[in-house]
């Protein structure tokens, strides 16, 4: 537009550019302010001599340049930072969305389950090692957060920890959690035994009640947490189940016939039924194969025991 301004005052405009010119003003606020103002300036020079009329005419385009440059530079400088905001606002949104992606990934979790009379060892992301004895169920976190990690228990596992100071480990259960930074502990919780129970192998935890953090027990090597009527006590203890992990081998470890029963019952998923409630007391030691079928692991008690047994169904089995 700065030729139409300048051949419009200096007379030389043809009716198109004419036309252009004046619907472009129509338009743009700041054209029709420099044409108001050259307009003005000519006007006030009509007393000039007439070899004034074409510097004057330059002075105003010159003007008008300056102008014009002014708003490609305020143009341009919108465009970048236009561009700019949306080059920002795309990485700001990968960002988030990544972010968002992770938070909704770690509200994901994954379920591990030992089937009934089977053992599972797993390897978890951040290096931990599960063994997970029969009937029992895991649930692990898709990503573990960067702050802690937690899983959460339903049964019995034997946990072997990596160490992460700056991110502790939890289990949690129905009613009791074990906290650690990096250990081996075995911990006993399925979900229809009132026993909750955890052996430390090495390291250290702290075992507590999920509604009473502030009221746990610290435990060191050789030493055994169990709940006693809702309360937890501690005691020395040696765990003598490395062969299970090791070999699937079960070590009875002199327990009453009662409590060999009771996990039996657990792992396999099988009622006992007792007619004579005092073969419960009898006490067995020895070592049986976890993997066994639940009559062989009774023939080879009743071997040295003094009681018999029958099936029942699928799910029982008779003790008299």
């Amino acid at each position: 537009m700065k030729e139409h301004l300048y051949n419009y005052f200096s007379g030389n405009i043809s009716d198109a550019d004419k036309e252009i010119l004046f619907s472009r003003m129509e338009e743009d606020e700041v054209l029709r302010q420099e044409f108001a103002a050259l307009q003005n300036a000519t006007a006030a020079s009509e007393m000039m001599e007439k070899k004034g009329d074409d510097r004057m005419a330059l002075a105003g385009l010159q003007s008008l340049k300056k102008t014009v440059l002014k708003r490609k530079t305020r143009r341009i400088s919108y465009q970048v930072m236009k561009y700019a905001a949306i080059v920002l606002l795309l990485i700001g949104t990968w960002f988030f969305s990544q972010e968002r992606t992770l938070d909704n990934f770690r509200k994901e979790y994954t379920w591990v389950e030992a089937p009934n009379g089977q053992r599972v060892f797993i390897t978890l992301a951040d290096g931990t090692s599960v063994w997970l004895n029969p009937s029992t169920r895991l649930k692990v976190p898709n990503v573990f957060d960067k702050n802690q990690r937690n899983v959460e228990l339903e049964g019995e596992g034997f946990f072997k920890v990596a160490k992460n100071p700056n991110a502790p480990f939890t289990v949690k259960t129905r009613q009791y959690n074990v906290k650690v930074l990096g250990t081996e502990f075995n911990v006993f919780a399925y979900p229809d035994s009132n026993e909750f129970e955890t052996e430390l192998v090495s390291g250290s935890v702290y075992v507590y009640d999920k509604n009473l953090a502030q009221n746990g027990i610290y435990m060191k090597p050789n030493e055994k947490v169990w709940s006693v009527n809702g309360r937890l006590q501690k005691t020395s203890s040696h765990y003598n189940q490395q062969q299970l992990q090791e070999q699937g081998l079960y070590n009875m470890g002199d327990r009453p016939f009662g409590e060999v029963l009771k996990r039996l019952e657990l792992w396999y998923g099988i009622h006992f039924t007792v007619k004579r409630p005092d073969v419960l007391k009898e006490v067995y030691s020895g070592k049986f194969r976890q993997s066994d079928n639940v009559i062989h692991i009774l023939q080879a008690i009743q071997d040295v025991g003094k009681f018999q047994f029958r099936t029942i169904s699928d799910k029982e089995i008779e003790i008299y």
